[in-house]
């Protein structure tokens, strides 16, 4: 029981984490981020820094709070001026384009117009109130005295650089995180989209050449009122069933795939007559309610049938096995091979390619695929941490 406990709650968890994946990869999605949803996300973002300000100024120095509302709104003033200067002009229009004395000279703007504007409040508050917090009243004393010469001068910039670096980074770095997350998102879902063009490739279609010669063998079966005809047509039904229908989800039960790829080795094996052979295992006990991206599998097998093809009928074989223990599962598919011939365009061509690429999508970290390919035979081993 305790096994068990430990199972469910592993596969809990696993929703949980899918569903916000989901979630957050939605929220950050072109899709969804348009203008009023980009207005309210800078709303709630300048708010929260502007309760913060205020927090650090009320209760972080002894000043009155009409003083603590000048500082808190040169503080904003700054860090807005700040955040849409470099994300909206520096870095589109001078740093990405290869501008670089001019992104140089960007970023230094913000960093001047804080002390304009440091200068500028000090001098209105110190006429206007009584600051009785004495290390900050020295502080605007000090930038008083100074006068516009020493306020624009680059040591003072310099002394500035720390203070108002910590000031609008929380900004800065929420930014970058942001674009950061979306531009992954948007790459991810990029590639996602492209995977699923190959996978109803895939699915819309059968290899032109399988399909031609099960034709073929059951024409020729049927006119010789060969019961196996009928046993034939069954197996090519299930197939496209499956192709068409079955398959139009993420996922679907491991023990549907073995069914299909099971189908298609019967076809394949009246193709190759009893010459060849031909076999393949698989414990639907063993599966219970895994499931699996349809016809990730499928192009190892189609793989291993196109190399086979090559050798001689009294020594071709293939061999096939899914083994399911837990949440490991490992497939494995071995086969005979000779002289190949002339790589021709088809789904073979595509198969493996988008395997791999479906693994590293849906399975980072989880799966396990071997190749063996020497002169006389051809090995796939995939193994896979199903969740």
């Amino acid at each position: 029981m305790e096994g068990t406990t430990n199972y469910l709650t592993e596969r809990d968890e696993s929703k949980v984490k899918r569903r916000l994946t989901s979630w957050i990869s939605f929220f950050m999605s072109d899709r969804y981020y348009k203008t009023n949803a980009r207005i309210w996300t800078h709303v709630v973002m300048w708010a929260g820094l502007a309760v913060m300000n205020l927090i650090m100024f009320y209760s972080g120095f002894n000043v009155s709070v009409p003083v603590s509302l000048y500082f808190l709104t040169r503080n904003m003033i700054g860090s807005m001026f700040a955040f849409y200067t470099v994300f909206y002009l520096v870095i589109p229009k001078f740093l990405l384009k290869g501008h670089w004395f001019l992104a140089f000279l960007g970023f230094c703007t913000p960093y001047l117009f804080w002390a304009v504007i440091n200068y500028v409040s000090a001098t209105y508050i110190m006429s206007h109130y009584e600051v009785n917090d004495l290390g900050m009243k020295q502080l605007m004393q000090r930038v008083i005295a100074g006068g516009w010469t020493e306020t624009l001068s680059v040591p003072n910039l310099l002394r500035l650089f720390i203070p108002v670096t910590i000031t609008i980074g929380p900004v800065m770095i929420l930014k970058l995180v942001l674009d950061i997350i979306r531009g992954t998102t948007r790459q991810l879902r990029l590639e996602r989209d492209n995977l699923d063009l190959e996978v109803n490739f895939l699915r819309s279609q059968l290899n032109p050449h399988f399909l031609f010669n099960t034709l073929n063998n059951i024409y020729s079966l049927s006119i010789r009122n060969d019961a196996m005809a009928s046993d034939l047509i069954m197996h090519l039904s299930e197939m496209m069933r499956y192709t068409l229908y079955d398959s139009n989800t993420d996922k679907v039960p491991l023990q549907m795939e073995a069914e299909f790829l099971k189908n298609y080795i019967e076809l394949e094996t009246v193709r190759y007559g009893k010459k060849a052979r031909i076999t393949f295992e698989y414990d639907p006990d063993q599966m219970g309610d895994r499931t699996i991206p349809p016809l990730l599998m499928f192009p190892l097998v189609e793989n291993a049938f196109k190399y086979s093809h090559s050798t001689n009928s009294a020594q071709c074989w293939v061999h096939g096995k899914i083994e399911v223990n837990g949440a490991q599962m490992r497939f494995e598919m071995s086969n005979s091979k000779g002289q190949m011939p002339e790589q021709k365009n088809g789904i073979g061509g595509i198969g493996l390619g988008n395997t791999r690429k479906r693994l590293l999508l849906l399975y980072p970290g989880k799966h396990e695929l071997q190749i063996e390919d020497r002169p006389d035979h051809y090995k796939v081993v995939l193994t896979i941490t199903l969740t």
